[in-house]
């Protein structure tokens, strides 16, 4: 029994009492712990936002218009790209990019040294020509009254010949004279007919000498003169001026620049015939058609027009899209204007859409904030379609009528919080 009685452990009172201390303590640091992390965990699900910081938008029903928004600037129709005949340097400047010009008008002076040296050759040139031409006529002159001279002195000659002749005939046939001195006679008769014939064929020969002499001399000063008319219009050409009425599109040249011969000087746009040249992404271009309509925003007023031309070549990541504006413009309108556009690419009726969220990645997700009584929210999962502008069609997740936040929410979407509005 007393072994027994031996085997027993007896707990002190000391021990009891520092037990009880201890596990109040932990029990306390516990519902620490545990209030910490669901405040924790709390506040990471929950985020509050202030109203007028937030985008909201309802879900609507109705026609919606299917657009491509594009910008660009407006240019001529037709435009004349003017250039210069020759080289020169810059004088004056008298007319800039976007100022208006009438026919005539002085765009820009060149000087060119070279061509007034050469002018003034060519002059001197000229001039000893038409001296030459006027020594030959002189000398042209001298020859034929020289030819007309020996021509009238045969002539006498055969005239007293041709008496002589006659009065010997008779004398010969009744035997006063000899047949011998007759026969000399009429020997130079012939001979002076002869001569008289010859100097004839020599002035009509010098006629024609003259003639030629005096065409090439002719020819030499025409073709002078045309260099000279050539020479001339270059160095009026060297003042370079509007050809038509219309705007200054572009003039690079400052005061003392070289020109070279055929070099730009600047291009110059009608005014009154205008297309729209719009840059439309390279993923949106395909659904471009020629033909479509397009509205252009010109200032403050809308207006339409065509689809008349795309362009196949790509430039950083856009393509050219021309479109025809009507006759009748906004006085706003002028070449180089910056425009915005829609190009309409169909109309579709009694769909559901919301205004376009600003973050893509929102849209790619499909997680989207609706909003419900008293400032709370629901994230939803929601199915989008056609981007018709700066809307998009509802496919499925929302319905008619109800709120939901369009600001960029993408990070709290991702991680699951809820939002609430205040």
């Amino acid at each position: 029994m007393k072994s027994e009685n031996c085997m027993d452990i007896t707990v002190s009172p000391s021990h009891k009492s520092r037990w009880a201390k201890y596990r109040w303590f932990l029990i306390g640091s516990i519902c620490l712990i545990a209030s910490s992390v669901l405040f924790v965990m709390t506040s990471k699900a929950s985020t509050v936002v202030e109203q007028h910081s937030l985008s909201l938008d309802k879900v609507m029903i109705g026609p919606l218009t299917v657009s491509i928004e594009a910008f660009g600037k407006l240019q001529s129709a037709r435009q004349q790209t003017l250039t210069t005949l020759s080289s020169g340097v810059v004088t004056h400047v008298a007319a800039r990019a976007g100022q208006a010009v009438t026919r005539g008008d002085v765009i820009v002076t060149l000087k060119n040294d070279d061509l007034i040296l050469e002018r003034a050759k060519l002059q001197q040139q000229l001039g000893e020509i038409k001296v030459h031409l006027e020594q030959q006529k002189i000398l042209q002159r001298r020859e034929l009254l020289a030819e007309q001279a020996a021509l009238r002195e045969v002539e006498g000659d055969l005239a007293s010949l041709q008496f002589r002749y006659q009065a010997q005939s008779d004398l010969a046939q009744q035997g006063v004279i000899s047949k011998y001195a007759f026969f000399q006679t009429q020997a130079s008769r012939d001979s002076a007919t002869e001569q008289l014939a010859h100097a004839k064929k020599r002035i009509a020969q010098l006629h024609q000498l003259h003639r030629n002499e005096l065409a090439m001399t002719g020819n030499k000063i025409a073709l002078k003169e045309q260099e000279l008319t050539a020479l001339r219009n270059k160095i009026a050409a060297l003042t370079v001026r509007a050809p038509n009425d219309g705007v200054v599109e572009h003039m690079p040249l400052g005061l003392g620049e070289s020109v070279q011969s055929g070099g730009y000087i600047a291009t110059i746009g009608d005014q009154r015939d205008l297309t729209a040249a719009l840059q439309v992404a390279q993923g949106d271009v395909q659904k471009v058609q020629l033909g479509q309509s397009v509205k252009v925003k010109i200032g403050d007023d809308m207006v339409a027009a065509k689809v008349t031309r795309i362009d196949p070549v790509v430039n950083n990541h856009s393509v050219l899209v021309e479109a025809k504006l009507p006759s009748e413009l906004p006085s706003a309108a002028r070449p180089k204007l910056n425009i915005e556009a829609s190009i309409i690419i169909e109309h579709l009726h009694n769909v559901v859409y919301i205004r376009r969220p600003a973050n893509r990645l929102t849209i790619e997700s499909g997680l989207i904030y609706k909003v419900l009584d008293q400032g709370k929210t629901e994230l939803v999962a929601a199915t989008f379609g056609i981007e018709a502008g700066r809307h998009m069609v509802v496919e499925e997740g929302l319905s008619v009528g109800q709120t939901v936040i369009i600001s960029d929410l993408h990070n709290l979407a991702q991680q699951g919080s809820s939002v609430v509005i205040e």
